[in-house]
C-alpha cells in the first residue's frame, strides 16, 4: 500500500477531484479576459467585397522551382542475376518432362531476353550520357544459365532441381521477410 495522496488505493475514487494536466491555477490569479475575436462581420450577400477572398491573398505570385530530378544508375545486377536463377529453376525443373526442342526454344528466349534487357541497358547509358558499365555480366548471365540447366540436369535430375528451386525460393523469401 502507497503512503502517497496522490494514490489512494482502493476503487473509490478520491473526495476532491485532482486537476487535469498536472497543473492548476493559483486561486489567486484572477482569470484573464476572454479572448477577443477577430472575425469581422460578414457582408450582406448582394454587395461584392472590395478586398480579396481568403484563397487569393494566399496565392503564389511567383512559380514553383522546378527541380529536375536525375536520373540514377541501377545498383548492380541484381535483376540479371535473379532473372537467371528464375530461368534455372523453370527450365531445368521442366526439363526430364519436356522435348529437348522445346528446351531449346526455352534457351532461344532467354537469350533473347537477355540481349532485350542489354539492349534498355545500353540506350539508357547514351540517353543519360554515363560512362558505360561493363558488357560481360549479360554475356554471363545468358551463357552460364543455359550452361547451368543442361549441367543441373544431367547431374541431379529435374525433381532434384524443383526440390532445390523450392528450397531456394525459401530461403529467399525468408531474407527478403527479414529484410522488409
Amino acid at each position: 500500500m502507497s503512503d502517497s495522496s496522490h494514490h489512494t488505493g482502493g476503487y473509490q475514487y478520491p473526495e476532491e477531484p485532482e486537476p487535469a494536466g498536472g497543473y492548476e491555477p493559483s486561486a489567486s490569479d484572477p482569470p484573464d479576459d476572454p479572448p477577443r475575436t477577430t472575425v469581422e462581420p460578414v457582408e450582406e450577400a448582394g454587395e461584392p467585397a472590395g478586398s480579396p477572398i481568403a484563397a487569393e491573398r494566399f496565392r503564389r505570385t511567383s512559380p514553383a522551382r522546378r527541380m529536375v530530378i536525375p536520373a540514377q544508375r541501377s545498383g548492380g545486377h541484381w535483376r540479371l542475376l535473379s532473372g537467371t536463377v528464375g530461368y534455372v529453376m523453370v527450365v531445368g525443373g521442366m526439363a526430364d518432362y519436356v522435348d529437348p526442342q522445346t528446351r531449346a526454344l526455352g534457351h532461344l528466349a532467354f537469350w533473347a531476353l537477355i540481349a532485350l534487357a542489354m539492349f534498355v541497358s545500353v540506350s539508357r547509358e547514351r540517353r543519360h550520357g554515363w560512362d558505360p558499365a561493363p558488357r560481360w555480366p549479360w554475356l554471363a548471365g545468358a551463357l552460364g544459365g543455359a550452361v547451368a540447366v543442361e549441367v543441373l540436369v544431367l547431374a541431379v535430375g529435374s525433381p532434384a532441381i524443383i526440390v532445390g528451386s523450392l528450397v531456394v525460393l525459401g530461403l529467399a523469401l525468408f531474407v527478403l521477410m527479414l529484410v522488409g
